[in-house]
């Protein structure tokens, strides 16, 4: 039986100097971690829910890390988990990506990542896999579709290209050849006509890769998620999961304030626990609800903001 949340706060406490504000906002993500954790149980795989136990310190990491070594194929890529990817890239990558060459491997970066593992020989077998993995133009998709055929190919491609620049084992060659890739396709119209996807891949690339438009490039993508954010299109989580992506509080010209992030993530908050994804499929809704646990955590412990 898990134990309620208000019962566990320590792993909610901040490092930083406590305040009435900090304190009531532990208090509220309590009360939203116990709800968001109840809807994982009842509507997560069986990775999902182990996630939201690592998460709320039931289980060690390590379990998690001998779940995806199981997941790992012979060829060093890993078989699709599900559930980690937010709905916005889930769906339309799912539906793209229907032998799974790339997304099991892309949601493995994405949960090592988020465990602070990516500097781990596990994370070095993922990368030797992406190293197979890459076309020939640089991208990073499935091997019987045009490069230039979908927007997905490019979301793709900026999203491993970040993670991979966040790693210690990869290649600067790898590196190169999606940033020439990507320079094809990098445009301010390309991430207004697609949207939040496309910010958020551009924005983890550039900010984790050096590249020569990223001075220029990545401004762009924080007024856009500055735009998108005010405009409603975007939510407290899509916001939080680009920051968290990018490792940063703010982006070159744009502040976002973390603490009215959370309130308004919590907000957020449905009737059964559940925050982000679509309104009618509980099913797509648990990644974007494990992510919302994650950020309320660090948030939390770091002191807010």
């Amino acid at each position: 039986m898990v134990p309620p949340m208000t019962d566990r706060l320590h792993i909610l406490s901040a490092s930083a100097p406590r305040s009435a504000g900090i304190e009531a906002l532990r208090e509220r993500a309590a009360d939203v971690l116990e709800r968001a954790l109840g809807f994982i149980e009842a509507h997560g795989n069986a990775f999902a829910r182990l996630r939201a136990r690592i998460l709320v310190e039931l289980d060690p990491v390590a379990l998690g890390l001998e779940a995806l070594a199981q997941h790992q194929r012979e060829t060093g890529q890993v078989a699709r988990f599900g559930q980690v990817l937010p709905a916005q890239l889930d769906l339309p990558l799912r539906d793209w990506d229907r032998e799974d060459e790339i997304l099991g491997t892309l949601e493995a970066l994405c949960v090592l990542a988020d465990w602070g593992r990516l500097y781990e020989a596990v994370t070095d077998r993922v990368v030797d896999a992406l190293l197979v993995q890459q076309a020939r133009d640089g991208s990073f998709g499935p091997a019987d579709l045009d490069a230039s055929a979908s927007p997905w190919r490019v979301v793709t491609t900026a999203l491993c290209a970040g993670f991979l620049g966040r790693t210690r084992s990869a290649r600067p060659e790898m590196l190169l050849s999606a940033g020439a890739y990507l320079a094809d396709h990098w445009s301010v119209d390309h991430i207004r006509r697609h949207g939040w996807p496309s910010v958020a891949a551009f924005a983890h690339y550039f900010t984790n890769v050096y590249d020569d438009e990223g001075d220029a490039a990545l401004p762009w993508c924080a007024r856009e998620l500055e735009r998108g954010q005010l405009a409603r299109e975007f939510g407290a989580a899509d916001v939080m999961r680009v920051l968290f992506y990018c490792e940063a509080s703010s982006l070159p010209g744009v502040s976002f304030d973390a603490n009215a992030l959370l309130d308004q993530m919590f907000d957020d908050q449905r009737e059964d626990g559940s925050i982000g994804g679509p309104d009618h499929a509980p099913v797509d809704c648990v990644a974007s609800t494990l992510d919302a646990m994650h950020f309320s955590l660090r948030i939390c412990r770091s002191g807010g903001q």
